[in-house]
């Protein structure tokens, strides 16, 4: 009886941190630097219509013959949108003022 305890129990855990790794969202820092660019294109107005907009320009610059379409993936849109979130008031600012700038704030915010 033990001896299978001290057997199952590694397996478990094992079986538990792999499910817990795969089931974490991972993005590549080219997904995670072209939803940035997305947001720093889109108004800043209503912070409701973040997500919405980042997911019409994405899914709008497919074409209709585009053999592999971009589709948005919600929870990075929603990842940015809480960066964006977490700055000042004085960067939030700043990054409407200048594109280049909103995306070194909200890169530098990611991480």
């Amino acid at each position: 009886m033990r001896s299978r305890l001290t057997l199952l129990l590694p397996l478990l855990l094992l079986c538990v941190a792999a499910a817990w790794y795969w089931l974490t969202p991972h993005y590549s820092k080219e997904d995670e630097a072209y939803y940035t660019s997305v947001f720093c294109a889109i108004h800043h107005d209503d912070s409701r219509r973040f997500v919405a907009d980042m997911r019409t320009v994405i899914e709008g610059g497919n074409s209709d013959y585009a053999l592999q379409k971009t589709h948005f993936q919600p929870r990075l849109g929603e990842h940015i949108a809480e960066a964006w979130q977490k700055l000042s008031a004085g960067q939030k600012a700043q990054a409407s003022a200048d594109a280049a700038q909103c995306r070194a704030l909200l890169s530098a915010a990611l991480n």
